[in-house]
């Protein structure tokens, strides 16, 4: 069981009374033992007297994007073809003349706008034009960004 500073300051009295009775005792020893009476109960408050430290903020809510939106994200189709799948990303002025595909009309699609023909073209690029290819990907993240651009289509 910890000490608390009334059961060490009757410890400390009992004592004091005992040394005082005690006559052979001189002015040195008792300044000593009040000095170290001193350092424990100036030790203990700091014990009893604990800072509160500030509390950290609460972590904010995850976002959760679904898979095929997070894939058209995470290889920046949107700066080319745009968030909505428009064709007016932020890099669509970057290539000149060339129109960038508007995934919202299905006549825009160079090789078909089929999930399987959109997903053919993500696999191997335009050869000759700005859509390089994304082969690097796994078959299931082709998938559901074909899914994903498919669902641009106006019906």
């Amino acid at each position: 069981m910890p000490a608390t500073k009334k059961t060490i300051g009757k410890k400390v009295s009992k004592k004091l009374i005992q040394l005082l009775e005690n006559k052979s005792l001189n002015l040195k020893s008792i300044s000593l033992f009040l000095m170290c009476i001193f350092l424990v109960f100036s030790c203990s408050a700091d014990l009893d007297d604990k800072p509160e430290l500030p509390k950290e903020p609460p972590p904010p809510p995850a976002v959760t994007v679904p898979f095929p939106e997070a894939m058209y994200m995470q290889n920046g189709c949107g700066s080319c073809h745009g968030e909505e799948g428009d064709g007016r990303g932020s890099r669509s002025d970057l290539i000149g003349k060339t129109r960038m595909p508007n995934f919202q009309e299905r006549s825009s699609y160079a090789y078909g706008h089929s999930i399987g023909e959109i997903a053919k073209t993500i696999k191997n690029g335009i050869p000759g034009g700005y859509m390089k290819s994304y082969s690097y990907m796994r078959q299931n993240e082709i998938q559901a960004l074909a899914q994903y651009i498919h669902s641009m289509q106006k019906k």
